[in-house]
């Protein structure tokens, strides 16, 4: 009889701790283990140099695109913004990572992030750096077409970095503002 009462205890227990844990939305895709990034070096919308350690000591949402992206870009910093105004962490850092060079330069970088919201963060810098730190958050970028009306296919996920700056997950679209920012809330 005791055993089973301590049974029934346990799966009560089980049963409450489920139930007050906020569910995994389905677009974060956890990884196994967060991993390490190797050091890299970028610079900011304020033409300040920025590296792996910028990611250290906050939360942070990376994203891949740059300014000239007709659809997924502004789609996808629209919804992290509406996120971020319901994520309850005063350290949440939002990165755009531009995959564009050429044409993003910090003063363009500066005016397109501003217009989404001025606390979020652009970043690009040179193409080996960036292939570097793309290849450890696997994202893929490559420039599609030629003269000055090109465009960059690139991956569309928002890639999770803990404050350790370690990669420990990321979202995948369609991307659910409420269920990210109560995820992010839950850590």
């Amino acid at each position: 009889m005791r055993q089973l009462s301590a049974i029934v205890l346990a799966l009560f227990s089980v049963i409450i701790i489920s139930a007050c844990t906020p569910s995994m939305p389905e677009s974060y895709q956890p990884l196994p283990k967060s991993v390490t990034l190797t050091p890299f070096s970028l610079y900011d919308q304020n033409a300040q140099a920025v590296t792996q350690d910028s990611l250290k000591g906050h939360w942070s949402l990376v994203f891949f695109g740059y300014t000239y992206c007709p659809d997924v870009c502004p789609t996808t910093l629209a919804e992290i913004n509406r996120a971020a105004k319901h994520i309850n962490k005063d350290d949440l850092q939002v990165v755009l990572v531009s995959v564009d060079p050429a044409r993003d330069t910090a003063k363009q970088l500066k005016g397109y992030i501003e217009y989404f919201n001025p606390k979020f963060q652009a970043w690009s810098g040179e193409v080996s750096e960036l292939e570097g730190l793309a290849r450890q958050l696997h994202i893929f970028f490559q420039k599609s077409g030629e003269g000055e009306s090109y465009l960059m296919d690139h991956s569309s996920q928002v890639v999770l970095v803990n404050p350790k700056g370690e990669y420990q997950g990321y979202f995948t679209a369609p991307l659910n503002p409420d269920e990210m920012a109560n995820y992010i809330n839950s850590l």
